[in-house]
């Protein structure tokens, strides 16, 4: 019995049309699945709700993890504010590895995208962060950007 990979990460959106025009557009992933509405009965018993109606779609770069953008329809859900601090228990974010993080962060930047992570590339080995960011997606969901050196051959380290 064995956990054989890592599949999907799953965000929960307000309005899923508006989150794969910013993670394919803006952020370049590609749509791996979907879009695709769902209600069945199977669906509820997985999320443990008795009625549930959600459109999802997944998007990624093709590495075999994939983000799954959530929309529930049914029963609607409504932002909690000041739920989005990342220390709290709870909370969580999807990290990315880039080519150059000061780039991404000019490019949030100029969108009006709050960022936080320092602007200074420090000179650490493989698999440590050389420079790194956080910030939010439309509704709030955390994502992080890495740059680092390439995994060296043989490296089991992620």
């Amino acid at each position: 019995m064995t956990i054989q990979s890592i599949y999907h990460t799953g965000f929960v959106v307000r309005d899923l049309e508006r989150s794969l025009e910013f993670y394919t557009v803006f952020l370049g992933m590609s749509i791996e699945r979907g879009p695709a509405e769902s209600d069945s009965s199977w669906l509820a018993e997985v999320v443990g709700y008795p009625s549930v109606r959600m459109k999802m779609a997944y998007v990624g770069v093709g590495d075999g993890h994939s983000i799954e953008l959530i929309e529930y329809i049914e029963p609607f859900g409504t932002p909690q504010p000041g739920l989005s601090d990342r220390n709290r228990p709870g909370s969580a974010h999807a990290a990315m590895v880039v080519d150059d993080v000061s780039e991404w962060r000019t490019r949030l930047e100029t969108r009006r995208i709050t960022v936080f992570g320092p602007r200074d590339v420090r000179d650490l080995e493989y698999p440590w962060a050389r420079l790194a960011i956080y910030f939010q997606d439309p509704d709030g969901n955390w994502l992080e950007m890495v740059e680092r050196h390439p995994r060296p051959e043989g490296s089991t380290e992620n």
